[in-house]
């Protein structure tokens, strides 16, 4: 056996290399392809689809467009476009009727049919009857095209991804378009040696059938995704549950950005058509133009989406993909109508409206079409769909119709050259550019509300104290002797002593305090409370020791927080200094903290500020966490102490991913990934609270609520959110953290600023164990130690003996634990050391373990059972 061995594991290595060969080159493609696991089948099926129906408006663009010019005059363009703007307006009217009456399933079905039989229709008639408006007719069915396009297949696709999945993938799920329309349109020249442009169009309803038998196919295995709710049954709703849908002026916005993007694609169009036809009068050499044309605008246009799409959108957001396309028109049109006024429309001019018409086609649809469907993402799924066929039918199509009147007017006066129309686009370019720009805080504003909207609870920190107040059978009243409470604290019955002390407390007497100073001293625990709370009535500052010294116990901790929020923040420098001088414990630091934030003014906020660099680091997110509380904003000498915070706070969360990545073979619901999502949870609160008392803005707080809830569509709009609303200076080190990108692709993002190693598990885990006590939560060390019970390749008896010691009862326990299951010699050793000292705490503790049966006995195993056993019952509520 033993000289197979070594075989064997070769046999082993080879396997294991090529495997890992396997995962890297997946994993590559899919950071090439900006894709995340899970996402390949789904993606794959509309890129399918777009590559199909790109193949099918290609072909019959090049080949309709073709005929059209060669049948009819460069007039009669312009009632080209009228009539298809009409046609696609009637048909947006049914559509918004359909949409009301039946399910978006259903009125998709009936457009991709329409579709389908109303070209096939129009291809029998052309080749039976030889009529040329016939072609007339299959020019308009361009638009219907688009029309349907964008009502089936972009609306789908928003149904189907997630906000944060939409704004990443559709401008990629669109590549087979560009690749289709860039075979074809090379192909028309090679394809026309063989076939008629007339046969280029069964070509296209061959395509156009492959795209309804596959959009079918979606439907069936997305059919949850796209079944939801018609308005009118969303409307019997409460009203709490369909409000804040999408604001008027919003919409309004949409529906003249989308206006003005067909206004100026047909006016270009018309341009670049005449000039065109004017160069090349042949109808074949023509089509072989408009295939060269366009294949190179789909070779730039897949070249866009590959590489500068995302990192477009990810350094600038969504402003930059509306805006670019307005303003790169504007351009070519300023410098075509200055050099059209001085050298006439010669080669250079049509040079410069091809270049409009090129940015028409590569800028709008690799980046502006894309970025304009992002925009819808915040509306509610249902009323989004409706939306969608409003601006499709209404706007869009009124957009085919107003150029098409005004060219038509125009054109009639032969004084009207292509210059003068130039001059009149810019008029257009311009108030198309103003609200390219108008829209971005409406877009944002309707994120907001998109983030309000699906939140169903809000999270709100309340400081862990509760009011008491004394109960007592008997009471006095106020023309009682002022002897009479003074024999009442002097009673055996604590019942008597507990109502002496609240009368004392209202009594209005002066001196009243110096009796309940011998009150604050008594044995019985009802009537210290009583006393305690006797004294924040009374407010006198001879008492105030008294409380101070009870924050300290935790019997009276509640009782004496109570008391000192009665007084008030004539407190706080007394508390302050009781703060500095008193030796504390970090958790009763923190805790005076929240009773100062608590109490509020300026004085709480001065004796914040002044512990922003306080050395133990839950003070100060404590600190933090009231300053934000309180409306603080950072004065430009405290800038660089919390941006020095922020930068060590973000860097524990890439370790945290890291620590995520390099334990990413653990059950997703396993304690250790259970604990590590806990420990992300506590710290982005407080990169938030650092974010918000740097910059003010509250959009933050409504971040930090919500962003750790695991529901995929408010985190999409989180993260959108809060793109949004991070300054540039910090949006670099923040925003991949939280991104919907793989944790390998977060880590790379953060190497920059936080480089972190890849460690292996039984590293990791030890990695967590030896981290700060400042940094981490004792709970996630916790689970750490236990995790050894398992991986420990090398002997972990060293660093369990050295956290046995460990000041918290959850971390030296388990550790005790492990020591005794792993090695239990040294266990031994260890628990007859420590009956050396039989009265101290760890002795008591190491005989604790010693009788531990399982592992059920646990402090840690405990908690982690209450906690389940506490989602459940949310869960059940729910």
């Amino acid at each position: 056996m033993r000289p197979n061995a070594p075989t064997g594991r070769c046999i082993l290595c080879s396997t294991t290399s090529k495997n890992n060969w396997q995962m890297f080159r997946r994993d590559s493609i899919y950071r090439f392809l900006n894709l995340q696991t899970g996402e390949g089948k789904t993606v794959l099926l509309f890129v399918v689809y777009s590559l199909l129906m790109g193949g099918a408006v290609a072909l019959f663009f090049a080949s309709t467009t073709s005929l059209f010019l060669i049948n009819f005059e460069r007039t009669q363009l312009p009632i080209a476009f009228i009539a298809s703007g009409s046609l696609v307006y009637v048909l947006g009217l049914a559509v918004q009727y359909l949409r009301r009456k039946a399910s978006f399933l259903r009125v998709n079905g009936y457009l991709l049919a329409f579709m389908l039989l109303s070209v096939a229709g129009l291809l029998v008639a052309s080749a039976s009857f030889q009529n040329k408006w016939v072609y007339f007719a299959l020019y308009l069915w361009n638009r219907v095209f688009v029309f349907i396009h964008g009502i089936t297949f972009w609306a789908t696709a928003g149904r189907v991804f997630n906000f944060g999945q939409t704004k990443r993938l559709l401008s990629f799920i669109s590549t087979g378009d560009v690749i289709a329309s860039m075979l074809s349109y090379f192909s028309v020249p090679l394809l026309l040696t063989f076939v008629s442009t007339d046969d280029l169009l069964d070509m296209a309803l061959v395509l156009l059938v492959l795209c309804v038998l596959l959009m079918t196919y979606i439907y069936k295995r997305f059919q949850p995704q796209l079944t939801t709710e018609l308005p009118e049954k969303a409307a019997e709703k409460p009203v709490a549950e369909t409000v804040a849908m999408v604001s008027k002026s919003y919409e309004s916005l949409l529906s003249t950005l989308a206006l003005l993007t067909v206004f100026g694609l047909i006016y270009v169009e018309f341009m670049f058509t005449i000039q065109s036809k004017e160069v090349f009068p042949n109808k074949e050499l023509l089509a072989g133009f408009l295939g060269i044309f366009f294949g190179i605008c789909a070779v730039i246009e897949l070249f866009v989406k590959s590489f500068l799409y995302n990192r477009l959108l990810s350094a600038y957001s969504i402003r930059a993909g509306i805006v670019m396309l307005p303003v790169a028109l504007l351009v070519s049109y300023s410098l075509g109508a200055v050099y059209g006024t001085v050298y006439g429309t010669t080669s250079f001019f049509f040079a410069l409206i091809a270049l409009s018409r090129f940015f028409l086609s590569s800028v709008r649809r690799s980046i502006s079409e894309p970025a304009f469907q992002v925009l819808f993402q915040p509306i509610p799924a249902a009323e989004r769909t409706l939306i969608q066929s409003r601006i499709e039918g209404g706007p869009k199509a009124i957009g085919s119709i107003l150029p098409g009147i005004i060219l038509l007017i125009l054109t009639s006066f032969s004084f009207i050259t292509l210059v003068h129309l130039s001059y009149l686009f810019l008029a257009v370019l311009i108030f198309w550019t103003v609200v390219s720009f108008r829209i971005q805080p409406e877009y944002r504003a309707t994120l907001n509300a998109a983030v309000i909207r699906s939140a169903t609870l809000a999270y709100k920190k309340v400081i862990g104290h509760n009011l008491v107040r004394p109960t007592a059978e008997r009471s006095l009243s106020s023309a009682q002797a002022f002897s009479s409470m003074l024999r009442l604290a002097e009673s055996d019955n604590p019942d008597d002593r507990a109502l002496a002390a609240t009368e004392l407390g209202y009594s209005g007497r002066y001196y009243a305090y110096t009796h309940l100073l011998r009150l604050l001293h008594d044995d019985h625990p009802l009537v210290r409370k009583a006393a305690l709370s006797a004294s924040g009535a009374l407010r006198k500052p001879e008492l105030w020791p008294r409380l101070f010294e009870h924050l300290l116990d935790e019997q009276y901790r509640d009782a004496a927080t109570s008391a000192l929020l009665s007084i008030g923040d004539a407190v706080i420098p007394s508390l302050s200094r009781f703060f500095t001088h008193t030796v504390l414990s970090t958790k009763q630091q923190v805790h005076i903290v929240g009773i100062i934030n608590e109490m509020g003014g300026e004085a709480a906020i001065r004796f914040l500020r002044a512990r922003i660099n306080h050395p133990v680091q839950a003070v100060r997110d404590a600190v933090f966490e009231g300053l934000n509380h309180l409306n603080h904003r950072a004065t430009v000498l405290e800038r660089p102490h919390i941006l020095l915070q922020l930068d060590e706070q973000v860097g524990l969360l890439v370790w945290l991913t890291a620590a995520r990545l390099d334990l990413d073979s653990f059950p997703r619901n396993a304690p250790m990934i259970n604990a590590l999502r806990q420990e992300k949870n506590i710290v982005i609160p407080k990169v938030f609270n650092l974010l918000a008392t740097l910059y003010g803005d509250n959009r933050f707080d409504l971040i930090s609520q919500l962003i750790t809830r695991e529901n995929d569509e408010i985190k999409s709009y989180l993260i959108e959110l809060l793109g949004t609303a991070l300054p540039e200076e910090v949006k670099d080190r923040i925003l991949p953290l939280f991104s919907d990108i793989s944790f390998a692709e977060r880590l790379r993002k953060s190497s920059v600023s936080h480089p972190q190693q890849q460690l292996s598990i039984e590293e990791r885990l030890h990695d967590i164990i030896n981290k700060d006590f400042n940094k981490l939560t004792h709970r996630l060390k916790a689970v750490a130690l236990r995790e050894l019970l398992v991986w420990h390749e090398n002997d972990p008896t060293a660093i369990l003996v050295a956290n046995v010691t460990s000041p918290d009862e959850l971390i030296a326990e388990t550790a005790f634990y492990v020591l005794k299951v792993l090695n239990p010699t040294r266990f031994g050793e260890l628990h007859r050391i420590l009956a050396l000292q039989s009265d101290s705490d760890r002795y008591r503790l190491a005989s604790r373990v010693n009788g531990f049966q399982s592992e059920a006995e646990l402090l840690l195993y405990r908690s982690e059972q209450l906690e389940i056993e506490e989602n459940n019952t949310q869960l059940k509520s729910i």
